[in-house]
């Protein structure tokens, strides 16, 4: 090819990118997220993908991925449904395609979760917890669950929105 075609040649194809840049909204990044829905599915309940619209919902600022609050602490949770345990999803809260999460969230399927907090006077909930994995729940049902809906925290009686504290054990049971 010579070279006045090969700069021809470039030059079209720099103009049909930038314009279909233009027509295709130039966006940059990730596709804006779904709206946040809260499931009332049968278990098993991944984390959602597109985190950051659980993280809004759930009221807790964005944090990058990297943030770690002043006092950062854990607790476990664990979800008996009809008597069988219900696996606590890996990456509740956290958003890897947009390098954010929230203060609240998990990175393994032990029951193990975070809190990493921008202050200590933040008091995250176990509502906001459920919000965060996209699970419906209210003070009676779990889901689609709205039988006999018990939470202890350390094994005495708490409220149903009860909050996430530091190495306390959550323990929800509740039957369809």
């Amino acid at each position: 090819m010579r070279a006045g075609r090969w700069r021809r040649a470039v030059g079209t194809a720099g103009v049909l990118l930038f314009a279909g840049g233009l027509l295709g909204g130039c966006q940059l990044g990730p596709a804006a997220p779904a709206a946040a829905e809260l499931r009332t599915t049968a278990p098993p309940w991944e984390a959602p993908r597109d985190a950051v619209s659980y993280i809004d919902k759930a009221g807790f600022e964005r944090l990058p991925l990297d943030f770690s609050g002043p006092s950062p602490y854990t607790l476990t949770i664990a979800i008996i449904l009809d008597g069988k345990p219900v696996q606590v999803a890996a990456g509740i809260g956290i958003d890897k395609l947009r390098a954010e999460q929230a203060a609240v969230h998990t990175h393994t399927t032990d029951g193990t979760v975070w809190v990493e907090a921008k202050t200590t006077a933040e008091r995250p909930t176990l509502a906001q917890f459920f919000t965060l994995w996209g699970v419906h729940y209210n003070p009676h049902c779990l889901a689609a669950a709205c039988t006999a809906l018990t939470v202890t925290v350390d094994s005495q009686p708490a409220t149903w929105d009860a909050p996430l504290t530091r190495n306390s054990h959550i323990a929800l049971t509740v039957r369809r």
